[in-house]
């Protein structure tokens, strides 16, 4: 391996001479990669290698102290526990961690973690562990002499660790939130039944016989815990027909860890040479790890979290592809869509302009303004129009599932399209909604002026609510930013509530229930049970998203904290009246100034909605997106090729970018 760039050479016999014994020695060794930078320590760990090859004898004492060190400490916590979720629970995990970096737990010396730990100091050394290529890893390995020898390992503390690791398998496997979902796993020839019998089957076969012979024999025990393993992947990729909870969820999590460990330790009892050193590479970096980062929060959170947030965008991405448009007839459809969604939030706009000259006590006012704006959105969404800025939450999730994610990053094969008709949805359902909710509120206010005798409100408060969409004088992006943090946690919330619809079979038991038979008829209760299998979760967003909307101002009145939000719907609507109550007194730079504040409102609420969305979507199947520079380009040229695009669905198929590079070229 060839490495360029001016690097300083570490004189590696005045270090090692340095110290007396040979722990310093390793504390030495370790404490240099730590310092240097990590993008390097792959060319610091290649030229210890070549001193260590070329100096036989330092390489011997250096790699028989390390093996007699592991060799006489206990080593079964190490290989059963560093690196496998505990099984404490979610809530009682978080305050042990808490409480650890408080009060540090006592350390014992025999123990061969708190070895680990102690020549690891660092909570980032497994930073510059992760950093090493595993080639360089095992060339050290090689070096040091660990690994070397014929025929098969076994030591009293290995056969006890991989007997615990195999009880606990099956023990996890037989879980009833896995039995219920899975029923076969009862079965007698169940993979987590046989599991611990295979495993004493081989640990017994191992005592006495050759490598070869070991090896035929261990064929049998990797085949019982792959099939325990497509098992646990089969629950994971079924959740949307089965559901989940951090319960479940740290089950399966937990299981997969334990079968890779499981695995790990049972191949490095054959495998000799580069097979059993690949292992130890495999199982340092894991334990390293998970020893350094055993009192942070952080990782306990995602780990817990993972599937979970799986699982809510998920649903929320089966609703979000009917918000993307395609062809023609779909993005008109989508207009005249938006043109209803804009008629219904001008009307409930007015409504609330009505309750403001109502005068109600302060938590009265909060709970009417939250009822007023839940009933717009759930009637915007039984209707089966549409609301702008209610796409983002939903769309973010959709584009998330076409990004296939690997050890490379994500391909963006089809993402770039896709994220072009999301904007041209967003575009044409701002257009429809602007189009419909100003006039739409307009009109009711020169009506209800012309019949009531009185304007809708006063002057004063309709100039207070156009200086509230002014873009600079007043918090019109911060109030819209908080309005696109409730945009985003109403599709999650939705997302949430279908999920826990299916994990606990909520429709299919209103569906049986006897009081309900009883009452409505089978028929009726069967129907009320798919209405809320189909619609529950995006109608509980829609009622979180409408008292998050309408009751922020007054709770922040209440609170004495300046809080509001603003909404473009909203905000154009509102504007529409204070274009009738204040006709004699606008110019027309003001009229200019307001228009822009509500284009800007909207963008502040489609940008923080996306992409609150699309992290929480990437971060749930921990996508590594390294290609966003690439991605952003490919953008960038194709909006100045075809800018049309953007606005308006082409008549044809576009050219990609590839296919009109070949063109330009040919």
């Amino acid at each position: 391996m060839a490495f360029s760039g001016v690097v300083d050479e570490v004189n590696w016999a005045e270090l090692l001479s340095r110290h007396e014994t040979d722990s310093a020695r390793v504390s030495a060794l370790i404490e240099t990669f730590r310092s240097k930078p990590r993008s390097r320590t792959n060319i610091y760990v290649e030229q210890l290698c070549e001193y260590l090859e070329a100096h036989a004898e330092q390489a011997h004492r250096l790699g028989s102290f390390i093996q007699s060190t592991v060799l006489t400490r206990n080593t079964l916590l190490l290989l059963t526990e560093s690196g496998v979720p505990g099984n404490k629970g979610f809530g009682t995990e978080l305050f042990q961690r808490i409480e650890h970096r408080l009060v540090p737990e006592l350390e014992d010396p025999e123990d061969l973690r708190t070895t680990l730990r102690t020549f690891f100091s660092s909570d980032k050394d497994y930073k510059w562990i992760n950093a090493v290529s595993d080639g360089l890893w095992m060339r050290l390995l090689a070096s040091l002499g660990i690994g070397e020898g014929s025929g098969p390992r076994m030591s009293v503390e290995w056969a006890t660790s991989l007997r615990i690791l195999s009880h606990h398998i099956s023990s996890l496997g037989l879980q009833p939130e896995i039995t219920h979902r899975l029923p076969h796993l009862d079965d007698p020839d169940s993979p987590f039944l046989m599991l611990s019998t295979e495993l004493l089957k081989y640990i017994e076969f191992i005592q006495g016989h050759s490598l070869e012979e070991c090896r035929g024999c261990l064929q049998g025990a990797v085949r019982i815990v792959e099939t325990c393993r497509n098992e646990v992947e089969r629950l994971r990729n079924e959740k949307g027909i089965y559901g989940t909870s951090l319960r479940l969820t740290s089950l399966s999590y937990r299981l997969l860890k334990l079968l890779h460990r499981l695995e790990c330790l049972l191949l490095m009892t054959v495998a000799n040479g580069d097979g059993f050193r690949k292992n130890l590479v495999k199982l340092f970096r894991e334990v390293v790890e998970a020893e350094n980062t055993r009192n942070h929060i952080r990782p306990h959170l995602k780990e817990s979290g993972d599937l979970l947030a799986f699982q809510v965008v998920e649903h929320a991405a089966k609703k979000g592809s009917k918000y993307i448009t395609s062809g023609l007839k779909d993005y008109w459809a989508f207009f005249l869509a938006s043109l209803g969604g804009g008629l219904i939030v001008g009307i409930f706009a007015c409504i609330k302009m009505i309750a403001k000259q109502w005068e109600m006590p302060l938590a009265v006012e909060a709970l009417a303004y939250g009822i007023n704006y839940s009933i717009c959105f759930v009637v915007i969404y039984l209707t089966g129009t549409a609301l702008a800025t209610k796409q983002p939450a939903m769309t973010a999730n959709t584009l998330a599932r076409t990004m296939k994610g690997d050890e490379q990053g994500v391909s963006l094969s089809g993402l770039e399209d896709l994220i072009v008709r999301v904007w041209r949805s967003q575009f044409v359902s701002f257009v429809g909604n602007l189009m419909m909710a100003l006039p739409v509120a307009l009109g009711i206010s020169i009506a209800y002026r012309h019949f009531a005798g009185a304007p809708i409100m006063d002057e004063a408060l309709s100039l207070k609510l156009l200086n509230g969409i002014h873009p600079l004088q007043s918090g019109a992006l911060i109030y819209a930013a908080i309005a696109g943090i409730f945009l985003f946690a109403s599709g999650v919330f939705a997302g949430w509530v279908d999920n826990r619809n299916i994990y606990l079979r909520f429709p299919e038991r209103i569906a049986r229930s006897p009081l309900l038979i009883r009452l409505f008829g089978e028929k009726r209760a069967q129907g009320m049970g798919r209405f809320l299998d189909q619609k529950l979760g995006i109608l509980a967003g829609n009622v979180l998203l409408g008292f998050c909307l309408g009751s922020t101002a007054t709770i922040g009145e209440i609170l004495g904290l300046p809080l509001d939000i603003r909404h473009i719907a909203f905000s154009s609507a509102e504007f529409g009246v204070s274009l009738d109550l204040l006709s004699a007194t606008l110019t027309r730079d003001v009229v200019l100034v307001s228009a822009l504040g509500v284009f800007l409102i909207g963008f502040v609420n489609f940008l923080v909605s996306f992409g609150l969305s699309i992290t929480l979507a990437l971060e749930s199947r921990r996508v590594r997106f390294s290609e966003t520079r690439r991605l952003l380009w490919n953008l960038f040229v194709r909006f100045l090729r075809r800018p049309i695009d953007w606005f308006f669905p082409p008549r044809k198929k576009p050219v990609s970018l590839e296919e009109e590079d070949v063109l330009i070229e040919s």
